[in-house]
């Protein structure tokens, strides 16, 4: 028999969306919050530009294997402890970047605190999931968690200007990510612990999990599908933060300022159409919205390239921020109704590795395509992938309305 999650204390599903959703939240200080003292750093250590990108590239490296290895470890021993031992070291490495350590110090703090970023960004998904596994219950609490990145992504980036400009130092930045301890604790007392199923021993657990939990989870209904369908979210959204500014200042001739403003009001209304997404879900499936989602996402990247019309360029992005909301939520549901019973951590693992490979590697593809066609051409290209990957997101469809609902969550 399964496995499965109940509730601490008789705490509600509320109180566990929302320590999900700041953890989820807190997290993001890795980058956001870090980014404008990268100049900073640079002066301090004396460093070339490939040596600054590095800050970078060696906190998301280990994010893509450890989305997947934190999923399987959860379903082992369940959330709680993964969660919290994550945000533990998360804001323990931001105490010790606090001193004046060395670079390579830096370097090495950075790549663990981005193993404890990749699973909680993906067992947070789980763990919501768990408590409003299906429809507009689970539109909701997803919802939350986005609305609650959204913030975060917006606010920390200020509120680590105002440190420096206070004359801080360098460091003073990672201060911020020390509020990943008291949440490590309240994530430990209100987190839902793993209960294993009557008559089911830990031994007998682990040898079934051992032999068969991630042929399980591969074998799972619409798996390829529920991966593609995670990769082309970033597919497109990443190559557009990447190469929108470049359009726009190079070919359409705004202003960085204009740009910036255009890319904050499309962030903005993606965190509102996240959380009008629960009224969505009464009327569509997840993967019916997805397929509804990649269709607008096709028809914005063509907008963005439409040769001179500066003010259709600048509406696209801002349909583009709509329908990002809704894939965001959507495809969050979408990974845990459709998750094997007892394994949708090591699912929602899966599903955030593959997320990360489509961050890493979509902005190289489409600036490796620019090699060969123009901005405007690869712009078109990218539209056309999404309207073919609706046909994906029909097939699920098909596979969801066929398996109908989740079983609600166990108490």
């Amino acid at each position: 028999m399964a496995e499965r999650t109940e509730g601490r204390g008789g705490v509600s599903p509320g109180m566990v969306i929302a320590v999900a959703s700041l953890g989820a939240a807190v997290v993001t200080a890795g980058m956001q919050g870090i980014a404008p003292a990268l100049p900073a750093i640079q002066d301090r250590f004396d460093l070339s530009p490939a040596e600054v990108a590095l800050i970078t590239s060696v906190y998301l490296l280990p994010s893509v294997l450890s989305a997947l290895a934190g999923g399987i470890l959860a379903d082992r021993v369940g959330s709680r402890p993964v969660i919290a031992g994550s945000l533990l070291l998360f804001g323990l490495g931001g105490g010790l970047l606090l001193l004046d350590v060395p670079f390579w110090t830096l370097l090495a703090v950075r790549f663990a605190q981005g193993a404890a970023f990749g699973a909680v960004l993906s067992l947070t998904v789980g763990i919501i999931g768990d408590v409003a596994p299906s429809g507009a219950a689970a539109a909701r609490g997803q919802s939350r968690r986005i609305i609650a990145m959204a913030i975060a992504e917006a606010v920390l980036p200020i509120v680590a200007g105002l440190l420096l400009a206070w004359g801080l130092g360098w460091s003073s930045p990672f201060a911020l990510q020390l509020l990943a301890l008291p949440l490590a604790v309240l994530a430990w007392r209100v987190l839902p612990p793993l209960v294993r199923a009557p008559g089911r021993s830990e031994a007998a657990g682990k040898r079934a999990e051992n032999s068969g939990g991630m042929r399980a989870v591969l074998r799972a209904p619409a798996v390829v599908g529920v991966q593609v369908l995670a990769a082309m979210r970033f597919v497109f959204k990443f190559p557009v933060i990447t190469y929108y500014p470049l359009l726009a200042t190079g070919q359409l001739g705004l202003s960085p300022a204009t740009v910036g403003v255009v890319m904050g009001a499309s962030a903005a209304i993606a965190a509102l159409t996240a959380a009008l997404t629960e009224k969505l879900a009464g009327r569509w499936t997840s993967a019916q919205l997805i397929a509804g989602s990649l269709v607008v996402a096709a028809l914005s990247v063509g907008g963005m390239a439409a040769g001179e019309w500066v003010a259709l360029a600048i509406v696209a992005m801002l349909v583009f921020g709509a329908q990002d909301g809704v894939y965001g939520v959507a495809h969050n549901v979408l990974v845990t109704e459709l998750a094997p019973p007892g394994l949708r951590s090591t699912y929602v693992g899966l599903t955030g590795m593959v997320r990360n490979v489509g961050k890493f590697s979509a902005p190289a593809l489409f600036g490796a395509a620019t090699l060969v066609l123009s901005l405007t051409q690869t712009f078109l290209v990218l539209g056309a992938a999404g309207l073919a990957s609706v046909a994906v997101a029909t097939r699920v469809a098909a596979v969801q309305s066929r398996l109908g609902p989740p079983p609600p969550p166990s108490s």
